[in-house]
């Protein structure tokens, strides 16, 4: 299958939006609450979205898209094209002024990714896989850490659920354990560039524990295209419904962070 067509498309896309964070960025915008006080929406987001989704179906009007602001329900499509659209990945960092956020597209074809896209509009860096072709940073070929074979010698990155409904699935980790296995421990707030990090080499392993499919849909091609491993919390295969767990890493120390996550 040719992936060329929609990496393109996906591509200027998240450029499109990228314009707009950039430009909205420390500026006046409106927000909202989504679930609690810390789930928060602007309209940064859902312009973005909007004309993401816009130029999607332009091009592609045969296919379903998951978009965050626009969907009610999150689940996997076993037929056809499904496009997860996270249009602005990191809101919390925005509204705050942290310029660490990014715009994440990705494409699964009988519920299996094929093509992904994470742009960071603050860095101008453009991560992009195609299933079975590599993964990419601004058009150069990309892999995770190969150095780092050990746990004790990587750096890991981790997230916390923007709803605290969900706060009692972190507590099933020991972050103790965790410190004590590893370099060190990093919350960057941007899961999809987290992901992008990892399968650049930046990082070398990642876990979080509620997320939702559009935030890992692109990013986790990312890394097993660039040699790393994705799983979810359990070592199992991971599922685009609901709200999925995820493990990410060069896949050296997978075994290892799975081992210490339990």
């Amino acid at each position: 299958m040719e992936h060329s067509i929609y990496l393109e498309a996906a591509a200027a896309l998240a450029r499109q939006a990228g314009e707009i964070i950039r430009a909205r960025f420390g500026g006046e915008f409106e927000k909202e609450y989504k679930s609690c006080p810390s789930d928060m929406v602007t309209e940064v987001d859902r312009k973005c979205e909007e004309i993401i989704i816009a130029g999607l179906q332009k091009v592609f009007p045969d296919h379903v898209i998951v978009g965050e602001e626009s969907t009610d329900e999150a689940r996997a499509y076993p037929d056809g094209f499904t496009w997860y659209v996270d249009p602005l990945d990191g809101t919390t960092n925005f509204v705050y002024g942290i310029p660490f956020c990014c715009v994440s597209i990705g494409l699964a074809f009988g519920g299996e990714i094929v093509a992904g896209v994470v742009y960071d509009p603050f860095r101008g860096e453009c991560f992009s896989a195609a299933k079975g072709s590599g993964a990419f940073l601004n058009g150069r070929l990309v892999c995770v850490d190969p150095i780092r074979k050990k746990l004790k010698e990587g750096l890991l990155v981790t997230g916390y659920p923007s709803n605290k409904t969900f706060n009692k699935r972190l507590l099933r980790i020991d972050y103790h354990r965790v410190l004590e296995s590893c370099t060190n421990l990093r919350a960057l707030g941007a899961a999809a560039l987290e992901l992008a990090y990892i399968a650049c080499g930046r990082l070398t392993g990642f876990w979080e524990n509620v997320l939702r499919p559009w935030d890992v849909a692109a990013g986790s091609l990312l890394v097993e295209e660039a040699g790393g491993r994705v799983t979810d919390i359990n070592g199992q295969k991971l599922n685009l419904e609901g709200y999925p767990s995820i493990v990410a890493s060069n896949g050296l120390i997978h075994d290892e962070l799975l081992e210490v996550l339990s």
